[in-house]
């Protein structure tokens, strides 16, 4: 990037976040909590208005009249894209998807501006490439803006040190804690901790070695944590996550890597998770929560 055309990141420019859905959401709400004009669009009409009430709702006092203030639902992608300084896109986790939505948001950017990715298996050299501007584009994998600080940042050889900047000072003005995986590869770093976590538990649910409240009861136990390996896939969202499998096994051509055959009928029958009101367990109410749970008193319903 020429020195010139060089844009440092700042509190006053608005930026777009591009796709409604779970993490879309999740990621606008912290970046209008935070104060910066935040413009929200998405293709499937209506999403994007569900979305910001849906950020609406998870605010209170003072930090809602932020929200309310700083996040704007945009009619067309013109509209969310006119001067921003960052477009992040949030479309599900495909890669041919993503690859053509890509270009068409760098053509709405100006030269100085920035390209990001919500991604948390794919790479980001593909990503960086369709966008035809890899030297201002970054990929980062969220886990939860709501709960959790951490996000993972990854870059391609491409890479400008501006945008790297860039990226740093946004996450951290977002209230995240960014780590910078120095080296591409498929699922970031933490993000494959996560991966053989998740493998594991769905090869153990599959195989019926244990239920899934079971193997979350014993998580919970020993870790102190409020819900255990299943109860976070609902979090995700069980589409998500097949998604996410998929692309491993995409990548490996080894079965293990697939997503159990378990898996796949739930999201065909809808159950989602959290974003469906049913997964692994029920919601709003799920068991995890429930007096009990840890002492065996109280199981999920499947």
């Amino acid at each position: 990037m020429e020195a010139s055309k060089v844009r440092e990141f700042s509190k006053d420019q608005p930026l777009a976040i591009i796709g409604a859905g779970v993490m879309g959401t999740k990621v606008a709400w912290a970046c209008a909590r935070a104060g910066l004009q935040t413009r929200l669009f998405d293709v499937e009409e209506g999403k994007a208005t569900e979305s910001a009430l849906r950020a609406e709702r998870w605010s209170g006092g003072e930090e809602l009249q932020r929200v309310k203030h700083n996040l704007a639902v945009c009619a067309t992608l013109s509209e969310a894209m006119d001067g921003v300084q960052l477009a992040f896109e949030n479309v599900p986790e495909d890669l041919a998807l993503k690859q053509r939505v890509l270009p068409e948001l760098a053509a709405h950017l100006a030269d100085d501006a920035y390209l990001g990715s919500n991604a948390s298996s794919i790479t980001v050299t593909p990503l960086a490439t369709a966008s035809g501007m890899p030297d201002r584009f970054f990929s980062m994998n969220f886990t939860d803006p709501r709960t959790d600080r951490l996000v993972e940042m990854m870059t391609n050889a491409e890479t400008g040190p501006a945008t790297i900047r860039f990226a740093l000072a946004w996450a951290d003005a977002i209230g995240m804690v960014p780590i910078q995986v120095r080296k591409e590869q498929l699922g970031y770093a933490f993000n494959r901790l996560w991966r053989v976590i998740k493998k594991e538990v769905l090869r153990q649910v599959a195989e019926g070695v244990i239920l899934p409240e079971e193997i979350d009861r014993a998580w919970m136990l020993t870790f102190g944590t409020p819900y255990g390996p299943c109860g976070l896939m609902d979090k995700v969202g069980l589409k998500g996550i097949c998604n996410v499998e998929n692309i491993y096994y995409e990548d490996s051509s080894d079965p293990s890597d697939a997503p159990p055959q378990f898996l796949i009928d739930m999201v065909n029958r809808g159950e989602l998770g959290i974003p469906s009101g049913k997964g692994f367990y029920d919601y709003p109410n799920p068991a995890y929560k429930q007096p009990g749970f840890l002492s065996g008193g109280k199981s999920a319903e499947k």
